[in-house]
């Protein structure tokens, strides 16, 4: 049986000086953290999502990573990515 991982790869933005918001995608065809990042990021840059965001730049800098895992029990956990920043 073969564990299930989705990835919940969130992005900052920057409202105004003093306030930013956070947007996060799910990702479940990801091979690694890297790889769900690449595609996250590639969502959010689509002209529909910078659309909704009304065309806020996105915080290249920040991320923040997650991993939704399954094991071969069924059993779920939610952890932080090593690779978060």
């Amino acid at each position: 049986m073969i564990d299930t991982v989705i990835w919940l790869i969130g992005f900052r933005y920057h409202v105004a000086p003093d306030r930013i918001i956070r947007c996060f995608y799910l990702v479940d065809n990801a091979r690694d953290q890297q790889e769900a990042r690449r595609i996250a990021a590639e969502r959010a840059e689509t002209p529909a999502e910078r659309g909704r965001r009304k065309h806020l730049i996105l915080d290249q800098a920040w991320t923040e990573i997650r991993c939704l895992h399954c094991d071969s029990l069924g059993r779920w956990k939610f952890e932080l990515a090593e690779d978060s920043r």
